[in-house]
């Protein structure tokens, strides 16, 4: 069973390498707003959870890994492994006062492993988007009396992606901390092409800029029971700011001959300051309450281009899971017992204003799991149906309205148990 689960963990990490090459030597769909900024930022639950939106850094489960606080690592199952991989696909409509567009896409995105060593210990690992980056721009400008046309596409490509290893320790009964280590890397790429059309061009200038360097972030949960029925889970993540190392190649290419190739000096980014708080009560095992509030200062780095500019942002989540506890006896003959569903109503002021006009974007989730009779596989879908845009209805901004569908599958098996012989 441990070499099939390794296989496994083999196949499924090359399918999500691959795919992630693969993203970024395509032009994805028009998403305008990814042109801002480091692109659009990944907040998305992950995994079993991605149905509770912003409303997950306090739970703790025995069953699978929470990555948005890897301090709930230490609660996993003693000698578990549990490998997950992940795709994401999102449909959206673009309206502004005059015109409307549609765009949509699909990629697999996510990998992830954990496990539990010990009592006291538990560690995982993964690879998943940080940002992501996909716009598209055409012009067209006439000349000759409106006889002939030059079209200049300008695109962007490209993302943050993040590789990091977590590790999540019980400190007593009541207190688990945690610390994970990230290697934020990728490039974006922005260019312009100028020709007849859009199969045909005359001259084509390109920046990519490059961003790497590491980081920490810490975690925390306090735990425990009220009266018989009750227990909760106090949670707390902090991530301290952090510069991402860059720089900037410039190219120019006329037809097939490049007419210029040079770096250019480019100012390191700056991550943000984060924190992040949660609250959870679950009666009798089973049905949880949570909370969540995250605050990113994103105004310390001073960023201003043009109308567009960094501001301090917030998310807050309120969500409903329902668990049945535990009871492998049942497993084979009652399908109740082994799903998991959960919604919640997220709501998000982002790190980037327009004319004065902060982003906002709220939307409700929804998800739903299901394992298998043995308990080694669960299939998980989660559903987010929102909008994205300026605040209020007299806003200038382009209105995003969106359907995103998380897709995941999670292989669960006991290792590093020693075979016993008679």
């Amino acid at each position: 069973m441990m070499i099939r689960s390794i296989l496994a963990v083999i196949c499924i990490a090359s399918i999500c390498c691959m795919q992630l090459s693969a993203s970024y030597a395509q032009v994805r769909p028009n998403f305008p707003y990814s042109s801002l900024g480091i692109g659009e930022i990944n907040y998305n639950a992950e995994g079993m959870l991605s149905g509770l939106g912003n409303a997950t850094s306090a739970v703790r489960s025995d069953q699978y890994p929470n990555n948005a606080n890897v301090a709930s690592f230490s609660g996993m199952q003693r000698q578990l492994a549990v490998l997950e991989a992940g795709a994401t696909g999102i449909s959206a409509t673009f309206k502004d006062n005059n015109t409307a567009a549609n765009a949509s896409y699909f990629s697999v995105d996510r990998f992830d492993m954990a496990f539990k060593f010990n009592n006291w210990w538990g560690s995982g690992f993964g690879l998943r988007p940080l940002s992501t980056v996909r716009y598209q721009i055409l012009q067209t400008q006439t000349y000759n009396g409106g006889t002939q046309s030059i079209s200049t596409t300008i695109q962007g490509t490209g993302g943050l992606n993040e590789v990091y290893w977590g590790n999540g320790i019980k400190i007593g009964n009541h207190f688990s901390a945690g610390v994970k280590l990230s290697y934020i890397f990728g490039n974006i790429t922005r260019s312009e092409i100028a020709g007849y059309d859009v199969n045909t061009p005359l001259l084509t200038s390109s920046e990519q800029d490059y961003y790497q360097n590491f980081h920490v972030s810490y975690a925390a949960q306090l735990y425990g029971k009220l009266g018989s029925d009750w227990d909760y889970v106090v949670a707390g993540t902090y991530a301290p700011h952090q510069y991402l190392h860059a720089q900037s190649q410039i190219t120019v290419v006329s037809g097939i001959d490049t007419l210029s190739f040079s770096n250019a000096p480019i100012s390191d980014f700056r991550l943000p300051d984060q924190y992040r708080g949660g609250l959870a009560f679950t009666y009798q095992h089973s049905l949880s309450f949570i909370l969540d509030y995250a605050y990113e200062k994103w105004g310390d780095a001073s960023t201003n281009v043009n109308a567009v500019q960094t501001v301090n942002s917030s998310r807050y989540g309120a969500g409903i899971k329902y668990e049945p506890e535990q009871n492998y006896s049942v497993y084979s003959r009652d399908w109740l017992h082994r799903i998991v569903a959960m919604g919640a109503f997220n709501y998000t002021k982002s790190y980037l204003q327009i004319n004065n006009q902060q982003l906002r974007d709220i939307n409700v989730s929804l998800g739903l799991g299901i394992y298998n009779a043995p308990h080694t596989l669960n299939l998980n879908m989660g559903l987010e149906i929102g909008q994205q845009g300026g605040p209020g209805t007299s806003s200038t901004l382009i209105t995003e309205n969106y359907v995103r569908l998380h897709m995941g599958i999670i292989l669960r098996d006991i290792w590093f148990v020693k075979r016993k012989f008679y």
